[in-house]
């Protein structure tokens, strides 16, 4: 039976090809999100923890993504010694009645080595002794002032966020490692597990605190938690295929029979601590995958042994009970019994698991085919793709936002800045480091251009070969979102044969393994396409050649590169008019003073004006009829509707038929109210 499990598992993606896929693709997302801090001007390093870059998920299992973000313009001390000037440096503090794990922070001045004396935030605690203590609710009011209007903050522990799928937890780096840690350095163990070069990697690894107290302290709201998470990634990391087969089994166990008993007081984490305690004290030979029930049902019975005494040690962290706060005794009579009988009949009870169809597939008459394990990796990279080109996408529109309230000189300069800082990383930094710059460099290449190009043609000016040049840089973007980009300069300072001859060659690109790609807020496409075949590329973890030859992102221009954008589109910029608009805008609508349309409708339009302005009628007529069809297809369309439908209105005004015009705009009216520069054009054909 573990045999057959293991090939189960195998298929529905748990092995070691796809977890490490799993693990690039969000190693890479927050290497990007740290990239997106730092050309935004702030100290933060972003770190994707959990289940999500372990790769220890499933597509069934529909896993939560954990983010966390280290601050680290603060500093926490352990000792005064510590103490660094011009960091918001905050003390650690502790006596005999403070709980394991936890710690109180108090405030220390920045230029000298005292302690401050007033608050500094309005949710600063003065103490009987004159400490100023930092609360662990600091960012709540500041969160909720940014998100409210996704709806109501979600708790769970220290992480406030406003989705049950993304948890966000704020950190401060420590500046050595808690005394309470070197318990994961210094107890006695067999020693094949952790491997020494993982143990030495861990302390190499920052420490954190969390803003998370004591259920049962009255003083909760100003204590911290250490957090181990690297730690603990780079532990699981460690696993073998059959341990992560073994993990990945018991997060399905306690999802479809534990959790609807306990709910999530008896957490994935609890598991995980079971599993890395087994694997820790039991010998090395007995995970094989003929094993693997064997191994499940000694992870339960750890488990078991914890729920008896009342007590689930951390892996990392000594003197703490991981059921504190979380399971009572009651809770723990209900766990005993659950457990015991998930353990009898040999683990029958894995038969009856609906997740990915675990359970059906293990039924002795069904056999998994080659291509059904071949079609469920190509989902899963289906699933995870996307957030590469989505968080490249937001890099690319926060810039561009940023650089509105600036002048063009200050904004070329700024951009020609951050192109510096992705080189220098690019050349010195990680091989992750090296891959996120690499995918950022042409986008930024490529607004960079644009906005020197639109200098020239608004003082009629030619546009100069190194500009050119700068285009031809960012053509590597991805399949032809840059390129059209150059296809607009080139309409828009009158060269119009060479723009149709760019514009003939992006839809030369067009086919059904091309996937389209949004991450702008109510606007999303997550990977429209026809076809998955292309996806064939991105399971021997090319993902960079993957979504630079079968990809599009959003075309996007700023206030600064107009002068290269068609006049009817210009107006986009200018959707939000009053000041209901304004209350409809949130902080994830930046995007909105940008002009944004996807790449299929753009091709078709500037396409339809390019034939326009060359006096061919047929050509110009198809490109008509191609973006009549694309805006008009059935079943609708992704992205960004609105723009499409306003740039088909346009081509029907100049086609003479205002009626017509009216019709699309007030169509688009109808499906964005707000926001919408179709309300201007409605006025204005009236």
């Amino acid at each position: 039976m573990s045999r057959h499990l293991s090939r189960v598992l195998d298929d529905i993606g748990v092995i070691q090809d796809m977890t490490d896929l799993r693990r690039h693709i969000h190693l890479l997302r927050e290497t990007l999100e740290t990239m997106d801090g730092k050309l935004a001007g702030y100290n933060y390093t972003a770190y994707i923890v959990g289940s999500q870059s372990e790769g220890t998920t499933t597509v069934g299992m529909d896993s939560d993504t954990d983010n966390m973000y280290i601050l680290n313009d603060y500093l926490v001390v352990f000792d005064w010694a510590e103490w660094e000037k011009d960091k918001i440096i905050m003390l650690a503090i502790r006596d005999n009645t403070t709980p394991p794990q936890l710690c109180y922070l108090q405030r220390l001045r920045r230029d000298l080595p005292l302690k401050m004396d007033y608050p500094v935030e309005p949710t600063d605690e003065v103490d009987e002794e004159g400490r100023v203590l930092v609360s662990n609710k600091w960012m709540e009011d500041q969160l909720w002032e940014l998100y409210k209007h996704i709806g109501p903050m979600i708790s769970h522990g220290p992480s406030k966020s406003f989705s049950d799928k993304v948890d966000m937890v704020h950190a401060f780096p420590c500046a050595s490692m808690p005394e309470e840690c070197e318990f994961l350095f210094s107890r006695p163990r067999p020693g094949h597990y952790p491997k020494p070069e993982t143990l030495e990697h861990a302390r190499r690894c920052p420490t954190f605190l969390v803003p998370q107290g004591h259920p049962f302290s009255e003083h909760k709201h100003l204590q911290w938690r250490i957090s181990t998470s690297l730690w603990e990634r780079f532990l699981v990391f460690d696993f073998t295929a059959e341990q992560q087969h073994v993990y990945v089994l018991l997060k399905m166990i306690r999802k479809t029979f534990i959790k609807p008993v306990v709910g999530d007081n008896l957490s994935t984490f609890h598991m995980k601590t079971a599993v890395m305690f087994t694997i820790e004290s039991c010998q090395p030979d007995i995970w094989r995958r003929d094993n693997i029930i064997a191994c499940a049902v000694n992870c339960l019975n750890t488990l078991l042994r914890w729920i008896r005494m009342g007590k689930c040690p951390h892996f990392t962290t000594c003197g703490v009970n991981l059921f504190d706060g979380k399971l009572d005794k009651r809770m723990l009579f209900k766990l005993q019994d659950v457990i015991t009988q998930l353990k009898s009949h040999n683990m029958w009870c894995i038969y009856q698991i609906q997740m990915d169809m675990l359970g059906f597939n293990l039924l002795p008459d069904i056999r998994i085919l080659d291509d059904r394990r071949h079609s469920n990796q190509l989902k899963i990279l289906r699933e995870i793709l996307y957030l590469i080109p989505k968080t490249l996408s937001i890099q690319v529109s926060d810039l561009m936002s940023a650089s509105r309230q600036q002048d063009i000189y200050e904004a070329v300069i700024g951009i020609i800045g951050h192109l510096q800082l992705l080189h220098s990383i690019h050349n010195s930094g990680s091989s992750l480091e090296c891959e996120a710059a690499s995918l950022l460099l042409p986008h930024l290449y490529g607004f960079l251009a644009s906005t020197l190009a639109s200098c020239c043609i608004a003082r009629q000016l030619p546009v100069p070969q190194f500009v050119i040049n700068l285009y031809e840089l960012s053509f590597t973007s991805d399949l032809m979102s840059t390129k059209l980009k150059y296809a607009s300069m080139l309409y828009c300072s009158g060269q119009c044969a060479a723009a149709a001859q760019v514009l003939t060659h992006c839809e030369g690109h067009l086919g059904p393994d091309v996937h389209h790609y949004c991450s702008c807020d109510e606007r999303q496409i997550t990977g429209k396409g026809q076809s998955d075949a292309h996806l064939e590329a991105g399971l021997d973890g090319n993902i960079t050649k993957l979504l630079k030859s079968h990809s599009t992102l959003c075309m996007m221009f700023s206030m600064h590169e107009r002068c290269c954008v068609p006049e009817h589109l210009q107006h986009e910029m200018f959707r939000t008019m009053t000041h209901e608009d304004q209350q409809h805008r949130h902080i994830h609508n930046e995007w909105m003073d940008l002009v944004v349309i996807d790449c299929v409708p753009f091709l078709y339009y500037l396409q339809y004006l390019v034939y326009r302005q060359l006096g061919q009628p047929v050509r110009k007529m198809t490109a008509l009829q191609k973006l009549d069809d694309y805006v008009c297809q059935p079943g609708g369309i992704g992205g960004h509707v609105d723009t499409a439908i306003h740039v088909l209105a346009h081509c029907r005004e100049l086609e003479n038929r205002p009626d017509a015009a009216f019709f699309y705009y007030q169509q688009s009216v109808q499906k964005y109210p707000r926001n919408n520069i179709a309300n201007w054009h409605l006025a204005r054909l009236l």
